[in-house]
């Protein structure tokens, strides 16, 4: 047997063997993120239990002291409701458990609906929310696009100084959307991880404040089931843009 057929066939081997151990360890991480999903929606039901408490306690006779403290209890399992649905997304999205299903709808609908709610967000914290809405239909999968606009929101609130834009223009039979805040905007070092897993950047010191570095992980999934590419522009201490295009192919 020649020296160059036996390299060949130990290098062959070994790449059944690495091809077996990658296998493998796929499917143990989509067991344990399937493991957390299950635990997560299992944790959602006793929290839920407390709120409608917590709601109980401050619908009755308080003095200002007792009061404060209920309503920062109820800021902390706000908080939890929201890093626990972004596990719960996040999970699902990792071992396969969400389905990818379009249907044709009206964008405005949905754009409408989360104006209206984000409005009111943002106004209770001082900060103007401007909505450029966009008659068009488009077909694409409605909860993944309204998660996906959802975590896009929320951080352009969080993170804006005071000022956000939600809009959408027409891209030839397509649309973009585009979501901008005047925050203190992303540095250039940080911009290759902030669609990352628990990343979050050193430039606002707030963020270790305002969750777990989750929401773009999600947005950025998301994007890539929708076959939405994700822009970012952004300028140190004036702001960032994120922006997208839904096709109708």
């Amino acid at each position: 047997m020649s020296k160059d057929y036996s390299d060949c066939r130990e290098l062959s081997e070994e790449f059944k063997k690495t091809s077996v151990k990658l296998i493998e360890s796929e499917r143990l991480n989509r067991s344990k993120s399937y493991f957390l999903a299950q635990a997560v929606h299992d944790l959602r039901q006793p929290l839920h239990a407390q709120r409608i408490f917590l709601q109980l306690l401050k619908d009755s006779e308080l003095n200002s002291e007792q009061r404060n403290l209920a309503d920062k209890c109820a800021l902390a399992l706000e908080n939890m409701q929201d890093l626990m649905d972004n596990y719960l997304d996040l999970s699902r999205l990792d071992y396969g458990g969400v389905k990818y299903e379009p249907e044709i709808f009206q964008l405005s609908q949905l754009t409408d609906k989360l104006a209206e709610e984000f409005s009111i967000i943002a106004h209770s914290q001082n900060k103007d929310f401007h909505y450029i809405s966009c008659a068009l239909e488009i077909n694409t999968d409605r909860i993944l696009l309204e998660r996906m606009l959802r975590n896009l929101l929320s951080n352009a609130i969080k993170y804006g100084k005071d000022k956000i834009l939600f809009g959408c223009k027409r891209r030839g039979k397509g649309v973009q959307i585009i979501v901008i805040d005047n925050g203190s905007g992303i540095s250039g070092h940080d911009i290759p991880y902030i669609f990352d897993e628990f990343y979050q950047s050193g430039l606002n010191p707030e963020n270790k404040k305002n969750g777990a570095g989750l929401g773009l992980a999600i947005v950025k999934k998301i994007s890539d089931i929708i076959h939405a590419k994700i822009q970012v522009e952004t300028q140190k201490g004036k702001g960032t843009s994120f922006s997208f295009i839904l096709k109708n192919d």
